[in-house]
């Protein structure tokens, strides 16, 4: 990137200087971004300098500085000088912007909201027991229309009520309460309002993303073709090894419940068989002995026929047995 600056005779040598420096900076850098400064106290900035100086570089330049610099950088990041207004600081990093973004935001701190200033959204007072002790506060409460008693010893906020709207002033009242209560309705850092990254311009509503669900989605997403793709069964290298799994298990299935003697599962179609053969052997036993004998005269006139039946399902039951015991290797059933 060459810097192109336009010398004029009212443009001092240090202001000149100082927008070499830092078109050669933006032309060193990966990344460029433009934040908003709005209501950080010199202090904060200095401590958040310090707590982004890992993946963070900030420099702060008067706007004129800061436009000039853009504007004799790579004509592709010259729409950053749009973004430059009111407080405003350079910013230089290594990070994607969307990571950038989430740094910066993580950074920011609560803070009280000043006499003057406007909310940034609705406050809510809440009814019940505060921390503050019968006193003065009450009168402070009850002035700034939120409605206060004394209660057990404490003052209650007695009905839910809004301090403030959206877009409202705050009025000094407003900020003593606010105060008092340890309500922090906003919270301050730098608002990345815009960033450069290999010929593309980033708005900040394209970043704020929430990245912890965009993750969780596109992991669902991927379990989602990953399992669509074995049950198809289109082969990649990621289901490949699963699919002949599948397929495996299926096989060896079919070849225990056709009794295939294959010598790899043998050992599943002999266990498949002795289950068999027990089921058999309990449904044979079980009909032997829920033979009933009747009683009184009707004993005496069928045993004849009895006899002759029971014979025959003994002999029946000798060749299941026996056929049974073929089938595991026993060449004699004792039945008795």
């Amino acid at each position: 990137m060459a810097a192109d600056i336009k010398r004029t005779a009212h443009l001092p040598e240090w202001k000149i200087k100082e927008v070499q420096d830092l078109v050669e900076k933006i032309s060193q850098s990966r990344v460029i971004g433009v934040v908003g400064l709005r209501d950080i106290p010199a202090s904060d900035l200095q401590q958040m300098r310090g707590e982004l100086r890992a993946n963070v570089e900030i420099k702060v330049v008067r706007n004129t500085v800061a436009k000039r610099a853009l504007k004799g950088s790579a004509p592709e990041i010259e729409p950053l000088t749009d973004l430059v207004e009111d407080q405003t600081a350079l910013i230089f990093s290594d990070e994607n912007p969307f990571k950038l973004y989430n740094i910066l935001q993580k950074s920011k701190r609560p803070m009280l909201l000043k006499l003057g200033s406007k909310s940034p959204k609705d406050i809510m007072i809440e009814p019940g027991e505060t921390s503050f002790s019968p006193g003065p506060m009450v009168g402070k409460l009850q002035s700034a229309g939120i409605p206060a008693a004394i209660k057990g010893g404490k003052v209650v906020v007695t009905q839910h009520v809004t301090l403030i709207r959206e877009g409202e002033i705050v009025s000094a009242k407003v900020a003593e309460i606010l105060k008092d209560m340890d309500i922090f309705p906003r919270n301050v850092g730098l608002d990345l309002r815009g960033a450069y990254e290999e010929g593309l311009i980033f708005q900040a509503k394209d970043l704020s993303l929430n990245l912890d669900e965009l993750l969780s989605q596109f992991g669902s997403a991927s379990a989602n073709a990953f399992n669509l793709a074995i049950e198809v069964g289109y082969a990649t290298s990621q289901t490949v090894a699963h699919m002949l799994q599948i397929a495996q298990a299926k096989a060896r299935g079919l070849v225990v419940e056709l009794g295939i003697p294959v010598p790899d599962v043998m050992e599943y179609v002999l266990l498949k068989a002795a289950a068999n053969a027990r089921a058999v052997s309990s449904l044979v036993m079980g009909a032997k002995t829920s033979t009933t004998v009747p009683s009184g005269s009707a004993v005496h006139s069928s045993s004849e026929k009895e006899d002759s039946e029971v014979k025959k399902k003994d002999t029946e039951e000798v060749a299941v047995v026996e056929g049974l015991g073929a089938l595991f290797g026993q060449k004699e059933v004792d039945l008795k």
